[in-house]
């Protein structure tokens, strides 16, 4: 009787955790630790069973009644989110335990001390090292930290990845992850004006071009209808022909002596989005001649102002009526000039008009040039009065 209510009188031991859930955010071997308390009476035995071969805890068998548990997860090769359960059975009742892992890829270390974590700084080192980057795109280890990550377009990473051309597929792959715009080609200016001096044996120039934001580009220009006056120094497009502005400059030569006339190239732009611009291109004068003045009397003196573009002494020719009166009819030009000239109307024809009730007289003065085989002639219209 006296053993039977020693019995019954047994304190009894409860089991109590100081967590139900941990979460694991990690990569790796990943300890901690958690407690084990008795809350009851007595004392509390009992063992922590798992069916989780990466899990382990020491102790598994465990004795007391405030007891630290030690735990050990090894998440090596274990590629995507999982969640381990234990049972801690004892004297004092039965507790679940759960673990709810995240597997975080260990970071990669890029040879200049870089590391890549994450997706947004794989876009950074893309941007400060472009040539390395695309090394680090080819290998392995990036296959397998994406991989690790649990990256869900991993059949999209290797298409990209097998482009020989690889500044491509790193744009690609950034792109189809949102983490940057494609670039876009774009021609500033659609038409381009020029004077081209007949005397020079070739002129340089350059097409604009823009690129919407850093990144990849292909494409080229081309000329619609070839004209021998215009050669372009390049006709492919790539992301090496850009500054850090995201400008570029085409370079092309023109040939003056092809250029007969005035002319127009039609220059297309081929890319993503085509875009077409025009060089308008005329002879250049080899001189600019004006009068002082619009109009002159009947006895009078104005000037001729002649401004050589040629760059070397040009000799110009002057035609006009005989009432005006030069002191030569032919001229060597350094840079620029004023000749003087003189109005001697006559009287005779001043009556005659006077008789035709006529104010006024029209004439016109012609003014050439040969230079670089052309012949430049420019008309000068004067009216001459009476008073």
């Amino acid at each position: 009787m006296n053993s039977l209510l020693s019995h019954l009188e047994k304190p009894i031991p409860r089991l109590t955790l100081d967590v139900s859930r941990i979460d694991i955010e990690g990569a790796g071997v990943v300890k901690g630790s958690f407690k084990i308390k008795n809350t009851g009476e007595g004392e509390l035995v009992g063992r922590i069973v798992s069916g989780a071969g990466f899990l382990d805890f020491s102790p598994e068998v465990f004795s007391g009644n405030d007891i630290n548990i030690n735990y050990s997860l090894n998440l090596e090769g274990i590629r995507s989110g999982r969640r381990a359960e234990a049972v801690i059975t004892s004297n004092g009742g039965e507790k679940p335990l759960v673990f709810d892992i995240k597997i975080n890829p260990p970071d990669i270390t890029c040879p200049c001390g870089t590391k890549i974590s994450t997706l947004e700084h794989f876009l950074d080192y893309v941007r400060k090292s472009p040539v390395a980057s695309r090394q680090l795109f080819m290998r392995r280890d990036f296959l397998m930290w994406l991989f690790n990550m649990g990256y869900s377009s991993m059949d999209v990473y290797e298409r990209f990845a097998s482009d020989p051309n690889k500044e491509r597929a790193v744009d690609n792959f950034l792109v189809f992850n949102s983490l940057k715009n494609k670039a876009k080609l774009l021609l500033p200016e659609k038409d381009i004006m020029l004077a081209i001096p007949p005397w020079e044996s070739a002129i340089t120039g350059g097409i604009k071009i823009k690129r919407s934001t850093w990144g990849y580009v292909e494409g080229s220009l081309s000329l619609k209808t070839p004209v021998d006056w215009l050669k372009l120094d390049s006709t492919k497009i790539t992301g090496a022909n850009f500054n850090e502005d995201n400008a570029a400059e085409i370079s092309y030569i023109i040939l003056p002596e092809e250029l007969k006339k005035r002319d127009m190239a039609h220059i297309e732009l081929e890319c993503d989005n085509p875009q077409s611009m025009y060089i308008h291109a005329r002879p250049a004068p080899a001189f600019e001649a004006k009068l002082d003045r619009e109009s002159y009397s009947f006895e009078d003196s104005g000037k001729l102002i002649v401004k050589n573009n040629t760059g070397k002494d040009l000799m110009i020719d002057i035609y006009c009526e005989n009432f005006i009166k030069f002191e030569a009819k032919r001229y060597f030009i350094s840079k620029q000039a004023e000749i003087d000239f003189d109005i001697k109307f006559g009287s005779f024809k001043a009556a005659t008009l006077a008789l035709k009730k006529q104010l006024y007289a029209s004439s016109k003065m012609h003014v050439s040039a040969v230079s670089g085989g052309r012949n430049t002639v420019k008309e000068l219209s004067m009216k001459l009065w009476a008073h």
